[in-house]
């Protein structure tokens, strides 16, 4: 993994992989929000014949719908996928980022070191994940955060440089948080909006504790609305960070590490 701090704010960060497709070298953001792998328009995926893509709606609200191409020998490691629809974006834009997505990544039992900077795809496996793991229809895998007399659902995000809290459960739980000021965010369709920062108890996740760290308030209401499983949370890199995850996704399963 290449961790990427955001400037200005070191506990933040975007957490890449590289790879090639077709033969082609790609840089890409191991995302495991993304339901579908995401690949800049260039010389190649333009000449592919293009589909009709899903519409998705980010976490501010922007709704984008992208074409889809087919795209052949999609290599990350041992990561691998022979054929593959992905997303075409136009570059240039905000959101416009070569995304690993959870059609690939769900096909794996993938082990996040981010301290160290390796995502480890363990065949046989070393560890065994003892932890159901919720995962929706679209792939993404939730777990469960705790605070005493407290409990949320969060989604599991490598592709979120921040953490987020519905801005409901945020007022809905004020002694768990302190405010700190504003920032302004960008979803997944490129929609930018002020949000406040916030400074989030610690919590405990997999029965472990985490430290208090920074999250970014947003309201979730409209997103959740289109979910199977509504998030309290999207837990980004600031929380990420401060483990090592082993997710078995096939078999969904789940347990922290080191």
């Amino acid at each position: 993994m290449i961790i990427e701090p955001e400037v200005g704010d070191p506990d933040s960060a975007a957490v890449r992989v590289d790879g090639t497709v077709a033969g082609r070298p790609y840089r890409f953001m191991l995302d495991t929000g993304a339901a579908r792998t995401q690949l800049e328009a260039d010389e190649y995926t333009r000449a592919l014949s293009a589909e009709a893509g899903d519409s998705s709606l980010g976490a501010l609200g922007g709704r984008s719908a992208d074409p889809v191409v087919t795209v052949t020998d999609l290599v990350v490691g041992p990561l691998q996928a022979a054929r593959l629809a992905v997303a075409r974006v136009e570059p240039g834009g905000p959101a416009a980022h070569n995304l690993l997505g959870m059609d690939v990544l769900g096909r794996y039992r993938c082990h996040f070191r981010f301290g160290a900077g390796v995502l480890e795809v363990e065949d046989p496996p070393r560890r065994r994940a003892d932890r159901d793991l919720l995962v929706s229809n679209r792939g993404h895998a939730y777990v469960g955060v705790q605070w005493p007399g407290v409990t949320g659902q969060a989604c599991w995000d490598s592709g979120s440089g921040a953490t987020i809290v519905n801005r409901d459960f945020w007022l809905g739980h004020p002694e768990l948080f302190s405010e700190l000021g504003t920032s302004v965010g960008t979803d997944s369709s490129g929609t930018q909006a002020a949000t406040p920062v916030l400074m989030m108890a610690g919590p405990v996740i997999g029965q472990r504790e985490f430290t208090a760290h920074r999250v970014v308030a947003v309201d979730l209401s409209r997103v959740n609305r289109t979910l199977e499983h509504p998030m309290d949370l999207i837990l980004g890199y600031p929380t990420l960070r401060q483990a090592d995850w082993l997710f078995d996704f096939p078999a969904k399963r789940w347990r922290l590490t080191g």
